[in-house]
């Protein structure tokens, strides 16, 4: 009878083992309600009205198939939630500097971006490497750790220059043909 006592792991396991470590980090800060609540992030640098905060958020692309009111993607893929805003969570974010020697009251040099993306170092102009990017299954919207890397123009692209376009609204024009009432016979 041969001998069948395996010396070492499983190939099925060693397998998975190696699947998983290719597979991204969820960013997942709280699991349930008794976990701490998240850091909040304080930036005294950049002062905005409520006006501005709301066409920087506007700036950000919508995820598709949900609210754009509530979700958002800042330029590197990462998934950002309006009511998160500052806050050291999963889809927090903050509003930081395309150009970092740029102003910091002007709009358009303020985009929102997901606070780690937003902790990098990186120079106006110059491609860099993101660490968090989003994704949307069916009805699941989550944040992972993987680094992404980002084109050098793409902060230049979410520049705006208009902060506020007027918007003229003009009158549905309708062809209405009123008919007379057709005479009864009596």
């Amino acid at each position: 009878m041969a001998n069948t006592t395996n010396k070492g792991p499983e190939i099925k396991a060693v397998k998975r083992a190696a699947s998983n470590a290719k597979r991204s980090q969820h960013i997942q800060t709280r699991k349930k309600v008794t976990d701490p609540k998240p850091n909040k992030i304080v930036n005294k640098l950049i002062k905005l009205t409520e006006g501005q905060e709301k066409f920087i958020w506007e700036k950000a692309d919508p995820v598709s198939a949900t609210n754009s009111a509530i979700y958002r993607k800042d330029v590197a893929g990462a998934i950002i939630k309006h009511n998160e805003y500052g806050l050291e969570s999963e889809f927090g974010w903050v509003h930081a500097l395309v150009d970092p020697e740029g102003e910091y009251d002007d709009v358009n040099n303020i985009v929102a971006l997901h606070w780690m993306n937003a902790k990098i170092k990186r120079k106006a102009g110059e491609p860099w490497v993101a660490a968090v990017t989003g994704a949307r299954e069916m009805q699941q919207i989550y944040n992972y750790m993987k680094e992404v890397k980002v084109p050098g123009d793409a902060l230049d692209k979410a520049r705006k220059t208009v902060l506020f376009q007027p918007s003229i609204v003009e009158p549905k024009k309708i062809n209405i043909e009123i008919r007379k009432a057709p005479l009864s016979k009596k």
